[in-house]
């Protein structure tokens, strides 16, 4: 059967960026730095999606998608070198064990923090799109949010099992980090159709047997797990998308709770993220 009047051409589809902020604790002060050299390249996004400590990250330049909110994260990072919002001594880690404790952080100083500086009290008011994912403690099964309470929200989405308590969420539960499911969230991105994806990596890599410590070797698990589930969210990503991967690389093999390396984790972030651009515009010119 002929159809004469069906169209020869397919109509090409609208461009759209979607920024993947994935977690990885103290590292995603990188993202800052990447932020800073995407934003000053002009490249913005049209939505984004993020877990864990780069759901924080992706809400605050949601909210304000400009190199003037950026600045302002970095100021925040900077302030919580000396203050820190969670916990990083060694000795209350191990008492909080042995006293059977489900965490080794509260959460309370977290919570404050949020409270006192999130640019917007509910997920849905945002400039652009974003979405943020958090893992279901009943189920095991990630679950995504657009709208809700934002505090709420993104300390279950930054609740690593162990550091930080599980967070009620209304009838859902419980829900935890949602980097436990999905650390660098690239298959929801793609549920956005979009055609462009900038990837934010910050994502935790495997350190070497001479710098592993007690505390590495407990997570070793949990990173392998993440790892592979990464791998098989990589494969999924359509060839016809094009894809920028900003990804962040051990600078000196400390462990990812240590607020002191935040200077120079945004350095390097901005660093990388500046190499990537400009070999993406050289690949785009050859």
């Amino acid at each position: 059967m002929k159809f004469p009047n069906r169209p020869r051409w397919v109509p090409k589809r609208k461009p759209k960026t979607v920024f993947v902020f994935s977690g990885g604790a103290v590292r995603g002060a990188a993202q800052i730095g990447m932020l800073k050299a995407l934003c000053e390249a002009g490249i913005k996004p049209d939505a984004v999606v993020g877990v864990s400590i780069g759901a924080l990250n992706g809400f605050w330049f949601s909210c304000n998608p400009t190199l003037e909110r950026v600045n302002e994260l970095e100021r925040l990072w900077q302030d919580i070198v000396e203050d820190p919002p969670i916990s990083g001594n060694v000795l209350r880690r191990i008492t909080s064990i042995l006293r059977g404790k489900p965490s080794f952080d509260t959460g309370e100083k977290l919570r404050l923090f949020l409270e006192e500086n999130v640019p917007s009290g509910d997920l849905g008011e945002t400039e652009i799109p974003f979405h943020l994912g958090t893992t279901s403690a009943s189920t095991g099964l990630i679950k995504w949010w657009d709208e809700g309470p934002s505090v709420d929200l993104l300390l279950a989405s930054a609740a690593l099992p162990g550091l930080l308590p599980a967070v009620h969420l209304d009838d859902s539960g419980y829900h935890l980090d949602g980097g436990i499911v999905s650390n660098i969230p690239l298959r929801k991105a793609i549920s956005l159709k979009p055609t462009r994806l900038v990837v934010l990596d910050v994502a935790t890599r495997f350190l070497p047997p001479e710098k592993q410590t007690a505390i590495s070797l407990m997570m070793i698990g949990f990173r392998a797990a993440s790892a592979e589930l990464s791998r098989q969210e990589w494969a999924d990503v359509p060839r016809n998308v094009k894809v920028i991967h900003i990804g962040l690389g051990d600078t000196d093999g400390d462990l990812d709770i240590d607020f002191q390396n935040v200077p120079d984790l945004m350095k390097e972030g901005e660093k990388v993220a500046q190499k990537v651009l400009s070999e993406s515009l050289t690949d785009a010119a050859n």
